[in-house]
């Protein structure tokens, strides 16, 4: 039951988990009812990687057992295979990470970056983490995950079913197991925990304890190393995604400086085509000037000769008129 609810969408969790509780009061199974009624509803990112586990089940096994591969080359300071397994984590989970944005796209909750950021937190920490590994496939988170010496139980506590202390299933293998512990009911829990629980150790010797210590000495050396190196490829990483966009960011500059050079060009060319035609102007205005001072002189020295006619015509005129008043006394 618990398996079925966390599939649901965050916004349906709560009206459904009252439902089945309210039918299994009525059928008279108060304590299964009790903890259906318990049931925490899952944050979204939570909730995306439960769909992940459902939707995606291969890739998160062979995620989960990278983290176990990782983990072995760390506590026997295989620095070479550390790398290749660093390498592979990178790209399942930024795989992974695209997948649970696939989902949310399609149920119609597109993630944000703070959802995108708490899935990822939570896959690297199933990938660090054996509790989480099995928190994660139980395919029942309430809360995202993020490692930081995580304990079975811290991831408990972000999980609504109980984890087992053994080595997780696989996300497809441990649905059945879910679905009969959410049957069995609390006894049941109890007794399968109880099964599942270690043996006492006996007590150890001065050499084994020290050889543990040691041991254990390694492993965190060798876990500070994996982690100081994972620092420092994600921070080449970083600079390399850095050095990427400044390209392309100077090749788009470069491209704009092309495009306003050209502009220059023709802008000048334009500029240097109307400084000709003023130049054609102002000559064509500098002998339109002198045409029109030549004309004038013409015109003045016309009028003159014009004048100069018409007082020769009048002198004329008046020497016509005595001479023919000359002749008519003669006559």
């Amino acid at each position: 039951m618990a398996d079925e609810l966390y599939a649901l969408p965050p916004g349906d969790f709560r009206a459904a988990r009252d439902e089945r509780a309210a039918r299994l009061r009525a059928s008279g199974d108060r304590d299964l009812a009790r903890a259906v009624g318990a049931l925490r509803r899952p944050v979204v990112s939570a909730w995306l990687v439960n769909l992940l586990v459902r939707q995606a089940g291969g890739q998160v096994d062979d995620l989960l057992a990278l983290g176990e591969e990782l983990r072995e080359a760390q506590q026997d300071l295989d620095g070479e295979r550390v790398r290749d397994l660093s390498a592979r984590r990178r790209r399942q989970v930024a795989a992974l990470l695209g997948e649970a944005k696939r989902i949310a796209a399609t149920a119609g909750k597109p993630a944000g970056l703070q959802v995108e950021r708490e899935v990822e937190a939570t896959l690297q920490a199933a990938l660090a983490d054996p509790a989480a590994a099995a928190a994660v496939s139980s395919g029942c988170l309430t809360s995202p995950l993020s490692y930081a010496g995580l304990g079975l139980g811290e991831a408990a506590s972000a999980v609504a079913v109980p984890l087992p202390r053994h080595r997780p299933a696989a996300a497809g293998r441990a649905a059945p197991e879910r679905a009969a512990a959410d049957q069995g009911g609390p006894d049941q829990a109890a007794a399968e925990r109880a099964a599942r629980r270690p043996a006492r150790r006996p007590r150890e010797t001065a050499e084994q304890r020290a050889a543990r210590q040691a041991a254990e000495a390694a492993e965190r050396e060798a876990r500070r190393a994996a982690e100081a190196a994972q620092r420092r490829a994600a921070q080449i990483e970083e600079a390399q995604r850095a050095v990427g966009q400044a390209a392309d960011a100077a090749a788009a500059a470069a491209a704009e400086l092309g495009r306003a050079e050209q502009q220059v060009s023709s802008t000048r060319a334009a500029q240097d085509a109307v400084r000709q035609r003023i130049e054609a102007l102002d000559k064509e205005l500098s002998q339109a000037v002198a045409d029109q001072g030549r004309a004038n002189r013409a015109a003045r020295d016309a009028q003159r000769a014009k004048d100069a006619a018409a007082r020769a015509l009048a002198t004329a005129k008046q020497r016509l008129a005595r001479a023919e008043a000359a002749a008519a006394r003669l006559d």
